[in-house]
């Protein structure tokens, strides 16, 4: 009888993990029919309000964004802007691990907490289990109201896969942070050493700073029921600086997500350059075509991916199964060497920029809630550029010869990882 149950359970779940598969790699692997877009190298601002309307957001001008490199920088421009909040704190993350920076931030939110700000903390259930119970328990003693994102319930069972992979940390309404960076040991640092990664993140000062308010409200409201809408949070914002901002706040519930639909409108709105970093690489069929296409209407598309220190072998591994028909169609890869680079940042045509949350896999674009920004600003775009040239340094290049030196064992994984690539 027991043995009966146990069968039947574990085929109910493989059934369950079968069709999840290929449910997601289906809705991931649909890209809409592009008609027309603005190039960028034509029009740069009929392009931003084209991408915005692809993804329901407005553009937003007169903000100031500033990029930050890696944990050195990071940590303490966020750590700054959590001690500096006069009345409030709003933030989320997928990843809060144990270690001196989660303890650096556990103390930072209970100070600021002490103080009468109130100090709200988001953290999906997953991706957070390792977050020390004692950190927890200081922070809420201290009076933060800390939140768990889609922890598993027998009634949600099915919605446990839909993780919050946002970076979010939002202060007073007025200023704002986004990028790829967790709260981890791992990140401090300055990639100087495999055991410190490379990221990226900037700092949003401006009107746009309440798309990112929306996008915690958002992962809030879905956590507690509560809707922190007051005027406090989203205060009237003066101008800050000369960047034209669009917003992606991406949560999947229909065909193709505002994630999916962003980064296909930033390769067919390229004209010269089309410059990807990205730690999760594993474009669907369609998305290989048009990096291809872009390639052959004559844009430079390079693409920089994590090499030899990989934090999910099994993506990087899904990743390498689309490699030859982009090596094919002239899509230079290149592998970072250094450490796990984590990155998730776009640039195109010296002129527009993206950086956030969202990876370029089925994962960001049918199961979770990613942010991200796009960004009309020359000399953000700039920095951008220097920084993917200053990592090329640190990158070998791919090319077809490396593809053909592989076992039929590492071939039948990778054919093996990518068919499960929606749920790795």
């Amino acid at each position: 009888m027991i043995l009966t149950i146990v069968a039947t359970l574990f085929v109910i779940a493989a059934g369950a993990f079968v069709y999840t598969t290929i449910a997601v790699n289906a809705e991931a692997d649909r890209e809409d029919s592009i008609v027309s877009v603005p190039r960028i190298g034509e029009d740069a601002y009929s392009f931003m309000r084209a991408l915005a309307g692809s993804v329901s957001q407005q553009v937003v001008e007169e903000n100031e964004i500033t990029l930050y490199q890696n944990g050195a920088k990071i940590f303490p421009a966020l750590l700054d802007a959590i001690g500096a909040a006069r009345e409030s704190v709003h933030f989320s993350t997928f990843i809060y691990g144990a270690g001196e920076i989660p303890t650096r931030f556990a103390e930072a939110f209970a100070a600021t907490a002490k103080r009468g700000v109130e100090v709200r903390v988001v953290l999906d259930r997953r991706g957070c289990k390792k977050i020390p119970r004692n950190l927890l328990a200081s922070m809420r003693e201290a009076g933060c109201k800390v939140a768990w994102f889609r922890g598993i319930r027998w009634y949600n069972w099915a919605r446990y896969n839909h993780r919050t992979h946002r970076k979010l940390l939002v202060v007073d309404g007025e200023v704002a942070f986004t990028g790829g960076v967790g709260i981890a040991d791992q990140w401090d640092g300055n990639a100087d050493a495999p055991n410190h990664w490379r990221d990226s993140h900037v700092r949003i000062r401006g009107p746009a700073v309440l798309a990112v308010q929306a996008a915690f409200v958002d992962n809030w409201n879905e956590a507690t029921g509560e809707l922190p809408v007051g005027g406090s949070y989203f205060p009237l914002t003066n101008s800050a600086g000369e960047s034209v901002v669009c917003a992606v706040q991406s949560n999947p519930v229909n065909a193709t997500s505002a994630a999916q639909r962003s980064m296909a409108v930033l390769i067919a709105g390229a004209t010269r350059r089309l410059w990807i970093t990205n730690a999760y690489f594993v474009p669907s069929p369609p998305f290989v075509q048009a990096l291809c296409a872009a390639k052959a209407r004559g844009v430079d598309v390079k693409v920089l991916l994590p090499g030899r220190y990989q934090n999910q072998p099994a993506v990087g591994r899904a990743s390498r199964r689309t490699w030859q028909k982009l090596l094919a169609g002239g899509v230079e890869i290149y592998a970072y060497e250094p450490t796990m680079i984590h990155a998730k940042t776009v640039v195109v045509d010296s002129v527009v920029s993206s950086i956030g949350s969202i990876n370029f896999d089925p994962r960001s674009f049918a199961l979770n809630a990613e942010f991200g920004i796009v960004t009309l600003d020359a000399l953000l775009a700039g920095r951008f550029e220097d920084a993917f040239s200053n990592d090329l340094r640190s990158a070998r290049r791919v090319v077809a010869s490396d593809l053909g030196c592989l076992s039929i064992g590492d071939k039948i994984l990778d054919v093996l990882c990518y068919w499960i690539r929606a749920q790795l």
